[in-house]
Order: C-alpha cells, then sequence, then structure tokens
C-alpha cells in the first residue's frame, strides 16, 4: 500500500518516526484504522529525494549541537481524511482547519516533513513552544515579539530549525508551522 518511492528515514541514519502510530491513542486511532490508512509501524516514510537534503540538514544542525528528528512525514490521503476526522472530534473544526491542510496535502507526496530538534549534550527533545499557548503558539513568530526571556529562547530555537532547514534546500510549509518543511525539487531521473 506504500509507494514504491518512499524510503524509511531510518534506512539511513536520519532518526524518525510515524507521529500518528506513536500517537495513536491521543487521537483515539485503532491500528486497523492506521493499517487502513497506510500506516503499519512507527517508522518515518519519505520520498527519496528527500534523503540528500536531510543528510545535510543533519549536519547542519549537528554543526549547531543538535540532532534532528523527523516528527511525521509521508500520510496518505486516508491518513488525512483519518486525522481530520479524529482532530474534529478532539480539537474542533475550527482548530483543524487552521492546522491540517486538506487542500493540497503535502505530506501525501511524501516530500514533506514535520520535524523536531534534540540536544546533543542532554540527549533530549528540544522544547520549542510552550503548549499553553497553543495553537498559536505553533506558527513561527509567535515569539518574535515577546520580551521574556523563555519566549526569546523559544524564538531563537525556532528561527535556528527554519534557517537551517532552508539552508538545507527545503521551504518552510504555507500555514507557517516552524516544524513543517517541504522539499519541492524534482528527482533525477
Amino acid at each position: 500500500m506504500r509507494p514504491g518511492y518512499l524510503v524509511n528515514t531510518n534506512d539511513y541514519d536520519i532518526k524518525g518516526i510515524n507521529f500518528y502510530w506513536t500517537r495513536r491513542e491521543r487521537f483515539t486511532m485503532s491500528e486497523d484504522e492506521l493499517a487502513l490508512a497506510g500506516v503499519d509501524s512507527e517508522h518515518a516514510y519519505v520520498h527519496a529525494a528527500l534523503i540528500p537534503p536531510l543528510l545535510r540538514a543533519k549536519e547542519l544542525f549537528h554543526q549547531k549541537g543538535y540532532e534532528m528528528i523527523v516528527k511525521d512525514a509521508f500520510r496518505s490521503p486516508e491518513l488525512y481524511g483519518l486525522i481530520q476526522e479524529k482532530r474534529y472530534i478532539l480539537r474542533g473544526r475550527a482548530e483543524t482547519d487552521k492546522l491540517l491542510n486538506m487542500v493540497t496535502m503535502p505530506h501525501a507526496t511524501g516530500r514533506a516533513i514535520d520535524i523536531n530538534l534534540i540536544d546533543l549534550t542532554t540527549g533530549e527533545e528540544v522544547t520549542m513552544r510552550n503548549p499553553e499557548e497553543d495553537p498559536d503558539a505553533f506558527f513561527i513568530d509567535f515569539y518574535k515579539e515577546k520580551l521574556d526571556e523563555v519566549s526569546k529562547e523559544y524564538q531563537r530555537l525556532q528561527t535556528l530549525q527554519v534557517e537551517t532547514m532552508l539552508e538545507a534546500g527545503f521551504s518552510l510549509g504555507v500555514k507557517r508551522e516552524f516544524w513543517h518543511f517541504e522539499f519541492a525539487e524534482e528527482p533525477s531521473k
């Protein structure tokens, strides 16, 4: 059921997980529902064309003291529908529609990823926002005008993440979430 152009990020020494598999209880998704939507494991799958820029991003983050982890990657159109259905129930239509791009479904191409950072010193995932400020804190520059030190650090981390991914050849998604990146370059034939 998985398209042949998809590869497992872990096979290329790029940390990756499938967000909805690992959070299936939180979103009240059964393994059977996920299997019908093409998800059968915790692995992150991306279009093979993403491997070179992901390896470049990994290298750039290492130079800055971080490890990149792909937290979500390929989503089939069926998975998009399941996510929308479950999020409508859990979060409501307004918040879901603000976050979930059901028009172009960028993850369905295999060329969109969601990432986070791991601090190489501590081995811990980096906190990039205050969850109490969600969903507004999901978007780049939310912390830009805030003057407290914690907000300044969130903005610094989000900016570092975005600038590094842009340097590696990705673009920020149209919704401007600080973790969502797309790669449009066509693979060589």
